[in-house]
């Protein structure tokens, strides 16, 4: 009953922002009315991680099937970008975090793993392996850099920036696909999602049948079915309404002064990856909403949704996006535990600074 009523306020949510036309109403929808409603019952709404798994399997295979050679060339010939504009980005994060330390009473390992664009769930993770994090802070300031990202880079890309080159092409490449093929690009997905799971990888149930689908696209030589356009908003549905009860309003008000010096940084690193999309753009010839979603501060499956939405070339924004993900997850970790042990070291050795 718990789940009917959570997917019951997520469709409404979803209607009424695609009614006042809000960008990626089925996902921002659940969001908003899920949280809001939460809050107001003083209680959370529930939800499945199963099936938000399930309907990012349909996005990651989605999202991996208008993968080709001639991308994947491209992809590693961005490559060093791609390091690049991750290293801006996360010094990025790194500054803000100095700024909340410096103007709230937050200690400096909550707010460097606070601040730095990486996904919420593997922040909170590391804070937890991490002497003196304050887990509750670092989850607050992912939570509200979350929204804050979920929320205005939708609404860049697609009221802001010129449309994307690759959107015209999104119908006239339409292949409903047989049963048969229907069923087999659903078991290579899954399967993927499956091994991926396995291994370990980040966001494994998007980004495994992204790779997987990819892979078989490519191996075969063949054409995936498209997915229809009432699937996706299903799928942002089922997927906004998960992070819609994992969001805990009632807790912001514990740290006064964060919001204020956390949407500066937010808009920092939003201004700077829109520095960097267009640089990226000019220097590759990519679109531009396709080059801004690659370098956005925000998750994998936020930002692959807004690519499906706008019609953005959704392979080189994953492969843009992953190499974010895992240079935050295998190397971030011991960068911060570097840049604390040198802060600690110098607090001890100047006793009188903060």
């Amino acid at each position: 009953m718990e789940y009917l009523k959570t997917l019951i306020l997520s469709i409404i949510g979803g209607i009424v922002m695609s009614f006042i036309d809000a960008p990626l109403p089925w996902t921002l929808g659940p969001i908003v009315f899920v949280a809001l409603g939460s809050l107001i019952r003083k209680r959370p709404f529930l939800w499945s991680l199963r099936v938000r798994n399930t309907a990012l399997i349909l996005l990651g295979y989605a999202m991996g099937r208008p993968f080709t050679i001639e991308t994947g060339r491209a992809i590693l010939a961005q490559f060093p970008l791609m390091l690049t504009a991750t290293l801006i980005t996360v010094s990025a994060g790194v500054f803000t975090a100095w700024l909340m330390f410096r103007h709230t009473k937050i200690n400096f390992t909550s707010c460097l793993l606070g601040c730095v664009p990486g996904g919420l769930s593997q922040m909170v993770i590391l804070a937890d392996e991490i002497r003196d994090a304050d887990l509750t802070a670092v989850t607050i300031m992912q939570t509200l850099r979350m929204l804050s990202v979920v929320f205005v880079i939708p609404f860049l890309t697609i009221h802001v920036l010129p449309p994307s080159s690759h959107a015209g092409t999104a119908q006239s490449v339409h292949q409903a696909g047989s049963l048969t093929e229907i069923l087999m690009f659903a078991a290579v997905a899954i399967i993927g999602a499956f091994v991926a799971k396995k291994i370990h990888l980040p966001t494994a149930p998007m980004l495994g049948p992204i790779l997987s689908t990819a892979a078989f696209v490519v191996i075969t030589d063949s054409a995936a079915p498209a997915v229809p356009v009432h699937y996706i908003n299903a799928a942002q549905i089922l997927v906004g309404a998960y992070i819609g009860s994992s969001v805990d309003l009632t807790r912001l008000h514990q740290y006064h002064g964060m919001g204020k010096v956390l949407l500066g940084g937010v808009l920092l690193v939003l201004s700077i990856s829109m520095i960097l999309g267009f640089t990226i753009s000019h220097i590759t010839g990519i679109d531009l909403a396709t080059a801004f979603l690659s370098t956005a501060p925000g998750g994998l499956t936020e930002m692959g949704i807004t690519a499906l939405v706008v019609g953005a070339d959704s392979s080189t924004m994953v492969a843009y996006q992953l190499t974010r993900l895992l240079f935050i997850m295998l190397v971030f970790p011991y960068i911060a535990r570097g840049i604390v042990y040198l802060y600690r070291k110098k607090s001890r050795s100047l006793p009188s600074q903060k």
